[in-house]
């Protein structure tokens, strides 16, 4: 016996279950009961057990538990399994000691034994489960409120979440909307940008050729340089919106094409072809088909300029050369043409960058070419400018 008659009859005294006996009644309960000693985290008795034995834990700390939900804990001088003292259902849960544990045994025989001569034993027994009862309730009772207020946030965030699913519904139907009319503003913007553009062109060609002509009348000549001052404001507003439209479809990520180069060329060298011929200066293409797949419009912007550049850069009659090189993966467009004289005294500085020598050379109208900077610095494209034995070349490599 771990613990003495008497420790055990004091400890019986200070529970309520136990504390309206008297001491003789106190010193026989105290000697019947057996005594079990339980290491820690070892299993009293599992949920679903049958039991006859109400059990008084004298030393240790033990939880009541439902699997991994913890029920209650309880210490030294408190009661559990009482219910199998009055009836032969299972156990409703598990019992398991948090630390080492001395546990005094009431079983069911022994209990009916003492009831015989102690019958106010009962009286305890009804008062604990009377506390059981009414604890019972009370944990009820805040589960139920619990419950409400679980209920009640539940609806709140249901509703919450009805309304994002229509905003988000009507964001959607709102983004469809102005999605279709982006697109439809850029359809428009392109034919009207592409109808003015060959018709202007052709008539600031024919307002250039009447300007630089001696033959006429002095009112004609004003009335050519009103025009060509005019129709320049208005090709380069144009100029303006088509690189805006262009610039807009290559950062919304349009796909890569697989297109020929050669003809690109082609096609854009011809929508120039009287400012060439106004400066006597040929075009000698490249005739093999070179094929790429990349960003389309991305390559017809950057060689549009470059073409742009042999009007500003070449001196007058002459045969300029464009070919396409194949470096490995990459591909490049080489110019060579010889420049005019101001171009030639810049390069033999042979510090200035490309875009350095645009503005020395267009000045204030530098302004249309920033836009090719950035373009040629997002796109990662390679270009260089050169001038040997009085021929200049411009490289474009496409990375």
């Amino acid at each position: 016996m771990l613990i003495e008659t008497t420790k055990r009859a004091e400890l019986l005294s200070r529970i309520s279950v136990f504390s309206a006996l008297s001491t003789q009644a106190l010193t026989e309960l105290a000697s019947a009961l057996q005594e079990h000693k339980f290491k820690a985290q070892e299993l009293v008795f599992r949920k679903g057990d049958q039991g006859e034995n109400m059990f008084i834990l004298a030393e240790g700390e033990v939880r009541v538990h439902d699997g991994n939900h913890v029920i209650a804990r309880l210490k030294a001088g408190e009661v559990f399994g009482e219910y199998a003292l009055f009836d032969t259902e299972n156990r409703s849960a598990s019992v398991t000691t948090e630390s080492q544990c001395i546990v005094l045994v009431l079983n069911r025989s022994t209990l009916m034994i003492f009831l015989k001569d102690y019958p106010e034993l009962l009286t305890g027994m009804l008062q604990l489960q009377i506390k059981r009862m009414r604890d019972m309730n009370d944990l009820e009772e805040k589960l139920s409120k619990s419950y409400l207020k679980i209920s009640k946030q539940k609806q709140e965030i249901e509703a919450q979440n009805e309304a994002i699913k229509d905003q988000k519904a009507q964001l959607v139907i709102q983004n469809e909307s102005l999605e279709e009319l982006n697109n439809q503003k850029k359809q428009l913007l392109s034919v009207i940008i592409h109808g003015l553009k060959n018709p202007m062109t052709s008539v600031k060609s024919m307002a250039e050729m009447i300007d630089s002509s001696n033959d006429l009348h002095p009112d004609v000549k004003e009335y050519a340089s009103i025009l060509l001052h005019a129709v320049g404001r208005m090709d380069m507003v144009i100029n303006d919106l088509i690189r805006t439209n262009q610039a807009s479809e290559f950062q919304e990520g349009k796909a890569l094409q697989r297109f020929d180069w050669s003809a690109l060329i082609q096609s854009l060298a011809n929508e120039k072809t009287m400012a060439f011929e106004e400066r006597n200066l040929k075009l000698n293409l490249p005739s093999s088909a070179q094929m790429l797949n990349k960003n389309q419009t991305l390559v017809q912007l950057i060689t549009e300029q470059l073409l742009s550049w042999i009007l500003i850069f070449a001196d007058q009659d002459q045969t300029v050369e464009l070919s396409i090189l194949t470096l490995e993966s990459k591909f490049a467009l080489q110019i060579s043409f010889i420049p005019k004289l101001k171009i030639e005294s810049l390069l033999e500085k042979n510090t200035l960058s490309w875009w350095q020598l645009l503005v020395l050379v267009e000045g204030e109208q530098f302004e249309k070419f920033s836009f090719s900077k950035r373009l040629f610095d997002d796109a990662n494209a390679d270009l260089s400018f050169a001038c040997r034995h009085k021929l200049m070349t411009i490289e474009l490599t496409l990375n």
